[in-house]
């Protein structure tokens, strides 16, 4: 009888997005100061609004209440968005911050020099504004919020997957400067009373909420994503300036052209120009932008979902089942499963049962990173992917009981 032993199991291997780890003190010196620069941005912008808060506490409570009230529902809907492969509350709450302190306190000190200087140049008010929301904003903004975009690109590659992630943190990035802006034009429109109030935050939050900074950065988010996906080739890095354009693009085709769009449409009272003129303008001149984002978002469910089915129909049966597979996409699915296991088994269970699913979503985007990387082993090899098994396995045991 033969009483050799099995051969040792093969070490598990740990996926890592630096090649070299002596480049260790680079990537932290780089955080810590930009961490420093972001601490300084804060600042300014919350000196900012604190000056705004002394000088009118009532009308800075409404602004912000205003800029809230249609933040926070497309704030919402932009996480619903992600709805497979979910991004890290801190990520998502930097990207809002980034956008709302760091990119706001940049622009307005350059779109301030920028009009001074225009100012001094051609020497009619009128005039210098336009060429600044013209020539300086759609720049210096796109720039600016696109940063975040490329630090969370460089920072946290293992939480950018893909082109949905791009659009998500670009769109928060834009949504918390959107946030921040409208509290400042809403103080400043607050000085004609509080309808002045009402009318700019029906313009900026309602009718041009997601087609203005939402959009802008999003697609800088998607020349970003799309890299991360493509994975091989040098020519797909022009994605980045292409789309980071194009955000400048659309930025500067609705400052520049909405005006034109308004004296074209004859309108001529109040009532015309916000119910007909400006809805007018954001359908003829931003929609473009806004559904090759929405044809992308689409394309990009449908790809998560093949990843999920591709990658976890192989899983053995203490894994998974296919009939599990079923139940896992696509993602109105488990919603609706979700619904109801909150009504028959208690918030508790629901909680179970969803995180069960995440895990089961994160292992099939762990399979396929390492497949798509190339790093040289398995599977059966890899830490992350051994880790998901041995934490599905402990969930449906729990379930079980």
């Amino acid at each position: 009888m033969d009483n050799a032993t099995s051969p040792p199991s093969p070490p598990l291997r740990k996926r890592t997005i630096h090649k070299r780890a002596d480049w260790w003190f680079l990537r932290y010196g780089c955080l810590i100061g930009l961490l420093g620069f972001v601490f300084v941005c804060v600042l300014l912008s919350g000196f900012v609004a604190g000056v705004t808060f002394k000088n009118g506490p009532a009308v800075f409570a409404l602004a912000v209440f205003l800029a809230s009230l249609t933040a926070v529902p497309y704030g919402l809907a932009l996480l619903w968005m992600d709805r497979n492969e979910k991004e890290p509350p801190y990520l998502i709450a930097t990207a809002f911050m980034w956008g709302a302190a760091v990119a706001t306190a940049i622009s307005l000190i350059v779109n301030t020099t920028v009009g001074i200087m225009a100012i001094q140049m051609v020497q009619n008010q009128a005039i210098a504004s336009q060429l600044t929301a013209s020539l300086s904003a759609p720049f210096i903004e796109e720039v600016t919020k696109g940063w975040a975009v490329l630090f969370i690109f460089l920072l946290f590659r293992r939480e950018f997957d893909n082109v949905l992630d791009g659009i998500l943190y670009g769109a928060m990035v834009g949504l918390g400067f959107a946030w921040y802006e409208n509290i400042l034009y809403y103080v400043q429109a607050g000085e004609g009373g509080t309808v002045q109030m009402l009318k700019l935050s029906w313009l900026r939050g309602v009718v041009n909420g997601v087609s203005s900074h939402v959009c802008y950065t999003g697609l800088t988010g998607l020349g970003f994503g799309l890299v991360r996906v493509m994975r091989k080739g040098v020519l797909r890095w022009l994605f980045v300036p292409f789309f980071w354009g194009m955000a400048m693009f659309a930025h500067f085709v609705w400052n520049t052209f909405t005006g034109v769009f308004i004296y074209a449409t004859g309108a001529r009272t109040e009532l015309e120009i916000y119910l007909l003129s400006l809805p007018g303008a954001v359908l003829v001149l931003q929609s473009p932008f806004i559904l090759l984002l929405l044809v992308v978002i689409l394309i990009a469910w449908w790809h998560e979902n093949r990843i999920i089915r591709l990658y976890l129909r192989d899983e053995r049966p203490d894994i998974l089942a296919p009939e599990d597979i079923d139940r896992l996409v696509p993602a109105r699915r488990r919603m609706f499963l979700g619904l109801k296991r909150v009504f028959t088994g208690g918030p508790l269970w629901w909680w179970r049962w969803r995180s069960l699913e995440q895990d089961y979503i994160n292992l099939a985007f762990a399979k396929w990173h390492l497949e798509a990387d190339k790093l040289g082993w398995g599977p059966d090899e890899d830490a992350d992917v051994i880790g998901l098994r041995r934490a599905i396995r402990r969930r449906r045991k729990e379930l079980a009981r």
